[in-house]
């Protein structure tokens, strides 16, 4: 065969391993059968990749502290407030749902979802329930009530047991104010 041809039909099948187009196994198999034996050395192609995973990871996480700062250290208006997190909020699922096939960006960008969902609510109860810490602490339990069930559907224990937790303390703070 022409060593032009083997060329391309080599460099497609790694393109379809990086972009998992066909099972690693097949592409190997493949490589294996096309370069007679002496295999590929792998390519910095993915690189790239994790850099802009990461560069979201840090992206994501930096969100959580400026919201916190947006929120509790201005003198701006709750309802921009408010319109500020529910940004943050697209941000973060329209990058989880970018990055879903990675497993470490989903665990993180899932709590920090979870967290702007609270501080959101927290926000939207202390807005409409001024002075009424009952709400607040209804609004509380029903994030945590909303973690265990995600944490059991999902079968991510960290939801589970910080929705237990966050029920427990809340109930415990609701009797003893």
């Amino acid at each position: 065969m022409n060593q032009d041809r083997k060329k391309v039909i080599i460099n497609e099948i790694i393109y379809w391993r990086e972009n998992k187009l066909l099972p690693e196994a097949y592409c190997n198999f493949l490589l294996s059968l096309y370069t007679e034996g002496e295999g590929v050395e792998p390519t910095k192609t993915t690189a790239p990749a994790k850099n802009k995973t990461t560069i979201s990871i840090l992206g994501i996480g930096l969100l959580l502290p400026v919201l916190f700062l947006v929120t509790y250290f201005t003198e701006i208006s709750p309802i921009l407030q408010m319109v500020i997190n529910f940004i943050f909020i697209i941000i973060c699922t329209l990058g989880l749902i970018r990055n879903r096939n990675n497993p470490f960006f989903v665990h993180i960008g899932s709590v920090i979802l979870a967290l702007f969902i609270l501080l959101l609510s927290v926000n939207v109860s202390d807005l409409l329930f001024k002075g009424h810490e009952y709400y607040l602490f209804g609004i509380i339990l029903l994030n945590c009530f909303c973690w265990v069930i995600v944490g059991i559907f999902s079968k991510k224990k960290y939801f589970l047991i910080t929705g237990i937790l966050g029920s427990i303390t809340s109930v415990i703070l609701l009797f003893n104010f």
